[in-house]
C-alpha cells in the first residue's frame, strides 16, 4: 500500500479514535479502494474503510459518529458480524473489489472465507450498473431542478470504472489496477470511446461546474458508456 503522509496521518487518527471509541466492539476495520491501490488523489479521494461491529447496534453507531463523524475524507461502510455473510452475498460485486484492494487495520480478516456464487454476482454486477443508468438518467433530466448533474457524474466515477472492471472480470477478462491502464481495455471489450474514459479520470482530478451546455454535451457521450456496458451484458449473460 503506497499512501502519502497526510492520508497515513488520516489512516491512523482514524483507527486510534475507533479503537478508543468502541474498544472490543470493534471487531475490525480495514482500509480498501484508491488508498491501497495507490491512486487516492490527495484532497479528492475518500478514505474507504470497512468498519465490522461485533455488536451494530445505535451506541456503536454514535461511538463511530464520535470517532471519525467529522472527518470528511473518512467514507466509512459500516456492518455488523450477525449477518455479515448475508451481507457479502446482497453487495457481492462490491466486496469482491474491495478484496482485491484492502489492508487490516485493525483486528481480523473479514474476508479470509468470503465465497460468492459466480451467477450471483453477475446479476448483482448488471443491477448496479442499471441502477447507475436510471440515477444518470433522473440526475440529467431533473437537472434544472436539483443543479447537481455535475456533482452526480463526478460522485460516480470510480464506481463507474469498478463496475466496468468488476463485469470484464467476471468474464475471465484480466484487468490492470490503474484506471488509467484500464481504459483501452474497457473500450475494446464494451467498442465505446475510451476517449469519454479519459475525460472521466481527468474530471475526478479537477471537479468543475457545468454550465447548462456542458451538461448537455456530458450526457451525450456518456449514456452511451453506461449504455454500452448494459449492451455487452444483455449480449454475454443473457437472461435464464
Amino acid at each position: 500500500m503506497r499512501v502519502t503522509t497526510k492520508i497515513q496521518e488520516a489512516l491512523d487518527a482514524a483507527v486510534s479514535a475507533l479503537r478508543a471509541e468502541l474498544g472490543e466492539n470493534l471487531f475490525s476495520c480495514c482500509v480498501y479502494g484508491s488508498a491501497v491501490r495507490g491512486n487516492a488523489i490527495e484532497g479528492v479521494s475518500d478514505i474507504n474503510l470497512l468498519i465490522l461491529l461485533n455488536q451494530s447496534d445505535s451506541a456503536a453507531h454514535a461511538a463511530v459518529a464520535r470517532a471519525i463523524g467529522a472527518q470528511s475524507v473518512i467514507d466509512p461502510f459500516i456492518l455488523g458480524r450477525r449477518g455479515f455473510e448475508r451481507s457479502v452475498r446482497a453487495f457481492a460485486p462490491k466486496f469482491a473489489s474491495i478484496r482485491r484492494n484492502y489492508k487490516i487495520l485493525h483486528g481480523a480478516d473479514p474476508l479470509a472465507d468470503m465465497t460468492v456464487d459466480a451467477a450471483l454476482e453477475k446479476f448483482l454486477c448488471e443491477q448496479a450498473v442499471r441502477n447507475l443508468r436510471l440515477r444518470l438518467v433522473y440526475s440529467f433530466v431533473t437537472r434544472a431542478q436539483h443543479k447537481a448533474y455535475d456533482k452526480f457524474v463526478v460522485r460516480n466515477i470510480t464506481a463507474m470504472f469498478v463496475q466496468f472492471s468488476e463485469a470484464l472480470r467476471l468474464n475471465g477478462v484480466a484487468m490492470p489496477q490503474p484506471f488509467d491502464e484500464r481504459v483501452p481495455v474497457l473500450a475494446k471489450e464494451f467498442k465505446l470511446d475510451g476517449q469519454v474514459l479519459r475525460d472521466l479520470l481527468a474530471l475526478k482530478k479537477q471537479p468543475q461546474k457545468f454550465s447548462e451546455t456542458d451538461a448537455v454535451s456530458w450526457h451525450e457521450k456518456l449514456f452511451p458508456v453506461v449504455d454500452a456496458v448494459l449492451v455487452w451484458m444483455e449480449t454475454n449473460w443473457p437472461a435464464k
